[in-house]
């Protein structure tokens, strides 16, 4: 609780005390005195939120982060389960279906088994808005998710979802889905996507899929200005050409301060871990003191902010 929050709490509790005595003993300036805090707690200022409002990020294995922003609003990136009844069992994350019982948005980067996850069984079960390609939604309606609650996409796309934005940007990646009952071949999933999404304090977090290096991170580091970006170091970029796309990110951006790895497991070779992650982003000159790198371990909780992250 902030310390603002904590003297209005302070306040009132006193205020109720007074009244409670002073209404036995003396019940006319009571009743004046209500009118008056009445008054005042139409003029109180609201608790604003401001870019230091924190914002809770966990790492949840492999491509999947969870994001719970300020109003609680829950943002899933490429929710892939530690399910047995997934197509791609996300070994190290903590969580299966079962454990997710509510979630606002699924953010789906394209259609390959791993990286959409269980995003149908998720919307189904917790009526989430997924954000996605034409296509795919196309699939996604196939496999049971209501159409209404699928938001169609392309690099380019915007979307406000209840206080939520959503600049839908371009992934260098495949994007099949598998088969449909009764059908050989897997489905053209649409270009495959990266989000960023902006926060209702303006913070932004930038999921980049599983893009390979491209200079159109320049693009968006100029445009979009992201504060956190999540990027890939075993499917299109490895650790190093992830530290060369945080640099990108920084082109004519002030606001990026924390990086994360993603599409990566403790049982992949030595240069597709967070560590070496870490080591290339600590080892690039542009980046240093700058720009923040972590190694998150599956389940753990950051605090996101405009200015920096830190462990919960």
């Amino acid at each position: 609780m902030s310390r603002l929050r904590r003297a209005w709490t302070l306040v009132w509790a006193v205020a109720a005390t007074v009244l409670l005595v002073c209404s036995i003993g003396w019940p006319d300036a009571t009743q004046t005195a209500v009118r008056t805090l009445s008054t005042l707690a139409t003029t109180a200022p609201a608790l604003a939120q401001t870019p230091e409002s924190p914002a809770q990020l966990e790492w949840l294995g492999w491509q999947f982060f969870r994001l719970t922003s300020l109003k609680g609003k829950i943002i899933l990136f490429c929710p892939a389960l530690n399910d047995p009844r997934a197509l791609f069992r996300n070994r190290e994350s903590p969580l299966n279906l079962d454990d997710i019982s509510a979630a606002n948005l699924i953010l789906t980067t394209d259609g390959h088994a791993d990286d959409q996850g269980m995003t149908v069984d998720i919307a189904k079960k917790t009526g989430a808005t997924v954000v996605t390609t034409f296509e795919l939604a196309t699939w996604m309606v196939g496999q049971g998710v209501d159409t209404s609650k699928i938001l169609r996409s392309q690099p380019g796309f915007r979307f406000d979802v209840d206080g939520i934005k959503i600049q839908v940007v371009n992934s260098v990646h495949g994007s099949g889905a598998p088969s449909l009952p009764g059908q050989a071949a897997a489905v053209y999933g649409g270009p495959a996507l990266g989000f960023i999404v902006t926060l209702e304090n303006g913070v932004k977090v930038y999921h980049a899929g599983s893009t390979a290096l491209t200079q159109d991170l320049q693009m968006y580091g100029r445009l979009y200005k992201p504060h956190v970006a999540l990027l890939p170091i075993s499917s299109g970029m490895r650790a190093d050409d992830a530290a060369i796309a945080a640099d990108f990110l920084r082109t004519g951006n002030p606001n990026l301060h924390s990086v994360f790895p993603q599409h990566h497991a403790s049982f992949l070779p030595p240069d597709q871990q967070g560590s070496s992650f870490v080591k290339a982003v600590e080892a690039n000159q542009a980046l240093r003191r700058q720009v923040t790198p972590f190694d998150p371990k599956p389940g753990q909780v950051f605090w996101i902010t405009g200015t920096g992250t830190r462990l919960r």
